[in-house]
């Protein structure tokens, strides 16, 4: 083999790899609520990919800590944000709808990038885990996907709309209506 032969075979292989890498990375169970321990370090989420342009607050390798200091660092900046839907302030529009505040927040908080529709963060972003074990920085999906949020731990989620028409803090605890209306909590780190 020529060693521009052996060139086209190491990039090859390196790009089936870089593309099968997510798909084998371990899944709890969210349907059987069994209590295995999802890590996932430096690995992305389902329906994420890294973009290099930008300069997150924290790198894929970063703690767990540090990202889930980094989502709510984030998304507190834009606290009183108000709700406009479609808007997404990485396109220069001012507002934000829900789920182009939670595609914002992991973008400039971890360097993600993913889906700025609702119904695809429900079906297709994060490792869904069950309820029973959200984390701060988690993704929360409502109503299968009519609403998302981020969870900020103490029972509360940080989000945008959801009646409080701005960026704003929710509870979610068991009785809460945004806690009875939660379908899915994806891991996103």
């Amino acid at each position: 083999m020529t060693a521009t032969g052996m060139r086209r075979l190491v990039a090859s292989a390196a790009l089936v790899f870089a593309t099968l890498a997510p798909i084998a990375a371990p899944v709890a169970s969210a349907s059987t609520g069994s209590s295995v321990a999802v890590t996932h370090s430096a690995s992305l989420p389902p329906g994420v990919t890294y973009d290099a342009s930008v300069h997150p607050l924290a790198k894929p390798s970063a703690s767990r800590q540090a990202k889930v200091n980094a989502v709510l660092k984030v998304a507190q900046s834009k606290l009183g944000t108000p709700y406009v839907w479609g808007h997404n302030e990485d396109r220069g529009q001012y507002g934000f709808d829900c789920s182009n505040f939670t595609s914002y927040v992991y973008h400039h908080a971890l360097g993600y990038k993913m889906s700025t529709a609702s119904r695809t963060q429900a079906k297709s972003v994060g490792w869904t885990v069950p309820v029973s074990q959200m984390q701060p920085g988690d993704l929360l999906i409502f109503n299968n996907g009519s609403h998302v949020g981020i969870y900020a731990g103490n029972g509360r989620m940080i989000q945008e709309g959801g009646g409080l028409g701005k960026v704003g803090y929710l509870p979610v605890t068991p009785n809460s209506y945004w806690g009875k209306h939660i379908t899915a909590v994806k891991r996103m780190f």
